[in-house]
């Protein structure tokens, strides 16, 4: 019962802290990186300071098993509260007809939205994006329909996902040994909390990014204090000639954390990343060169220059998913036979026959809310089925490569389809529905579904039974969405409206569905064979990669490095990368094993101090009213 309260009791606290920070405080994105700050934050306040004052008032404590328990839990659902649902749910809806207009063209493709996705009342809309006007209330049960329009599939969807990543987990965590390295910090401060913080590497660790954060938040509040740049730091503007410019946008950030995920994942992979990334803006330069690569990359439906970043992307993570897939055969069999035999010898037995199942309830779900919505069922199991196998290799991201920033610019299921079928076939309708499925089911703003391989992994360390989260899931997710989407409705008609509150979020996100929808209905192309051939001969470097990796153990370029290389998020990541892989190869090639061990906790207060200081700036905002300030993220 403890648990049960304690766990909803997060999902609460969570449900609120999102939407709070991230549109009235305006700041750090708490739910859309990864490890999800929210969460993180939770876990901290527990250990740190719930934990000792219940020890000195009733000398017991929140064990070990639930603290982390609750985490993995948070973890399955942060990103519902944040910009994966409550926060972009409205806008995607309604913004068409509050920003459409004679000249844009809108308005009268308005008609094509499903009726029940919007509000009935639509002059009601207006008071969303302005502002509440005096004396009237907020229209409750015209927001409701859109929420009960889409839970349904966002249930199927998460559900699904973590059907997927149980049966998985095994494979991943025991057969292939993934590093996991998002998941070492709460590990270990709730294994010795007592202990960590007396050890000296890793004080001077958490000492650094402290003091830094420190500086620089106060520097952002009283401008005369000197700042320490670690964002944003230009180096594009040193190629301003042709072909050189074609490398921008190219730009140095620094993050403390991502330092030391990088230190304690699997060197190989973001040395590859960093490798992959340097290497992607020199063929941009040769590209320009020659003519191929006309100005900066161009990360839209339609872009067809040189290099086709999104068209690697495509190839490139389908062929990540596949040979992993592939890779699992055996063990898939194996599954298989377990969940459907009559021996009760396997424990887990009945949550393999029940995650079998899920998964398979579950995306005909997500199947049938598409062809409700417009699709023909072709079309709504084709984008759904990919929309997976993207969300799996994004997982698999996080689970090797410590990767935390994973938006990406244009979603790749849609991409996918457009390349091959130009606006020239499907209906309107259809269309419009692709376009507004990314906000959902893509990873614009971080991961997108439960983080369940992380959990599964906190969960086997420890030895919690994962079937809790069967129970327990389904019910953090409804009250997640419930509580962070009215309170979102709240929050942005009490608060002066969502055009003041938050250009992303209720302007772009409103606008940007609509644009591509009438560039692609009024302007159909023919399929671009160079667009096809970049996909085609992506998924075949992405297999060379993999095939040298199996083949020889000298071989040190993986092919995660390849599909991340393009992604808009590494453009943030990669000296942070950089770092961390060379930290790591000095670190073991002078003191080997025993030295790694030692510098390991060093670069855990990394981490730790990244985020101790988020949590230190966000507290302090919400007292003062600052806005704006971010230590990551944007």
């Amino acid at each position: 019962m403890l648990l049960l309260l304690l766990s909803l009791l997060g999902v609460i606290v969570l449900a609120f802290l999102s939407p709070y920070i991230e549109i009235v405080i305006w700041g750090t994105q708490i739910g859309s990186i990864t490890p999800p700050p929210g969460p993180l934050l939770i876990l901290f306040f527990l250990v740190f300071f719930i934990n000792p004052l219940l020890l000195r008032l009733f000398k017991k404590e929140i064990s070990r098993g639930n603290l982390l328990f609750l985490y993995a839990l948070l973890l399955l659902v942060a990103v519902l509260p944040s910009c994966q649902f409550a926060q972009w749910l409205p806008s995607v809806v309604t913004g068409p007809f509050y920003f459409g207009t004679p000249e844009n063209k809108w308005l009268p493709l308005t008609k094509y939205i499903p009726n029940w996705w919007t509000p009935l009342d639509k002059g009601k809309i207006k008071w969303f994006y302005e502002g509440l006007p005096p004396g009237e209330s907020i229209p409750w049960e015209e927001w409701a329909r859109p929420f009960f329009a889409f839970v349904p599939m966002v249930i199927c969807f998460y559900f699904t996902m973590f059907c997927i990543s149980f049966i998985l987990r095994k494979h991943w965590i025991e057969n292939e040994k993934l590093t996991f390295p998002l998941v070492q910090l709460p590990l270990e401060i709730t294994s010795q909390a007592q202990n960590i913080f007396r050890d000296k590497i890793f004080r001077i660790g958490t000492a650094i990014p402290v003091a830094v954060h420190l500086l620089n938040g106060l520097s952002y509040r009283f401008p005369f204090i000197p700042s320490i740049p670690l964002r944003g730091i230009q180096v594009g503007t040193y190629f301003l000639t042709k072909p050189w410019n074609a490398v921008n946008p190219f730009f140095i950030d620094i993050h403390f954390c991502l330092i030391g995920f990088s230190f304690l994942a699997s060197r190989d992979v973001p040395f590859s990343i960093w490798f992959f990334f340097l290497l992607y803006k020199l063929t941009c330069v040769m590209g320009s060169a020659v003519g191929w690569t006309p100005g900066w990359e161009d990360r839209s439906l339609r872009g067809v220059s040189f290099p086709y970043v999104e068209a690697q992307e495509v190839g490139s993570m389908l062929a990540l998913v596949g040979m992993g897939l592939w890779g699992t055969r055996k063990y898939l069999k194996e599954i298989w036979g377990i969940a459907f035999k009559r021996a009760k010898s396997e424990p887990e037995a009945s949550l393999y026959r029940l995650s079998l199942i899920g998964g398979m309830v579950g995306f005909t779900g997500m199947t049938v809310w598409g062809v409700l919505s417009g699709m023909s069922i072709w079309l709504s199991f084709s984008i759904f089925f990919l929309s997976i196998l993207f969300a799996l290799g994004v997982n698999r991201l996080m689970a090797e490569g410590g990767v935390n920033f994973l938006w990406a610019a244009q979603s790749g299921p849609n991409y996918l389809i457009f390349a091959l079928e130009g606006g020239r076939i499907l209906k309107i309708r259809e269309w419009l529905v692709l376009l507004s499925l990314p906000y959902f089911i893509w990873n614009f703003k971080g991961p997108v579904g439960p983080q369940s391989f992380e959990s599964f992994k906190i969960a086997q360390e420890a030895k919690i039974s994962p079937k809790l989260f069967f129970y327990l899931f389904p019910i953090a997710m409804l009250l997640a969405m419930g509580i962070a989407y009215f309170y979102v409705i709240y929050i942005v008609h009490t608060k002066g409206g969502g055009v003041s509150l938050c250009d992303y979020r209720f302007v772009h996100v409103g606008q940007r569905p609509f644009m591509e929808l009438v560039s692609v209905t009024d302007h159909p192309e023919k399929i671009v064979p160079a667009r096809i051939l970049m996909i085609v001969l992506s998924f075949i470097f992405t297999i060379f990669l993999f095939t040298m990796r199996w083949r020889f153990l000298w071989w040190r370029f993986h092919p995660i490095g390849y599909v991340t290389s393009t992604i808009w998020a590494t453009n943030y990541m990669w000296f942070s990368l950089l770092l961390g892989s060379f930290f790591n190869f000095v670190i073991m090639k002078i003191g080997g094993l025993k030295l790694y061990r030692r510098a390991r906790l060093f670069f855990l207060g990394f981490i730790m101090g990244d985020f101790l200081m988020l949590g230190f700036w966000l507290l302090t905002d919400a007292f003062v009213g600052t806005r704006g300030f971010r230590l990551f993220g944007n």
